[in-house]
């Protein structure tokens, strides 16, 4: 996991999206997303996880977030495909289509392992911000144990971007 950390800035040329897990009692995640070099390469920028707010709320919190950060505007954002009302209601407040790939949690999560093994230029094809304390911890325990027990939010989210953005890259979802 620890080759998978890495300290990088936001490409402001690239394409940027969200990746999102619905939560109240169990935590909202969102994670921005890059991917670079032509989509050779995914970089996770920063996260965010919360619990006890609405989706409008945290819808509007991610934001401002965005916004402090100085990102640009978002090419996506991909969420869970089990709660159309939270992905209309965040979808109204970002102003953004928020699309819900509808891939097996099995698929997702090859995806995920896929992209965390080293290429063949000797890094791995997910990077990870060391600020992103949630999605590593998880991960962490998702690699060490069997996935999908256990917490897994911000592994969730990170679980829908790349289904989304895999059937982006081959069809229209």
């Amino acid at each position: 996991m620890n080759r998978n950390l890495a300290v990088f800035t936001y490409r402001p040329d690239g394409e940027l999206y969200l990746g999102i897990d619905f939560g109240y009692r169990n935590p909202f995640a969102c994670l921005w997303i890059q991917p670079i070099d032509k989509g050779e390469r995914v970089l996770v920028l920063a996260e965010y996880y919360q619990r006890y707010r609405t989706t409008a709320e945290n819808g509007r919190t991610l934001l401002q977030l965005h916004q402090v950060a100085g990102y640009g505007q978002l090419t996506g954002a991909f969420c869970d495909p089990s709660d159309p009302e939270k992905r209309a209601v965040l979808s109204e407040v970002l102003g953004l289509e928020v699309k819900a790939p509808r891939r097996s949690v099995e698929a997702g999560q090859e995806l995920v392992r896929r992209w965390l093994k080293v290429q063949p230029d000797g890094l791995p094809g997910l990077l990870i911000h060391h600020r992103c304390k949630n999605l590593i911890r998880e991960l962490t325990g998702y690699l060490k144990h069997q996935p999908g027990q256990g917490e897994h939010h911000a592994v969730d989210a990170l679980r829908y971007f790349f289904a989304g953005w895999e059937l982006k890259n081959t069809v229209s979802i």
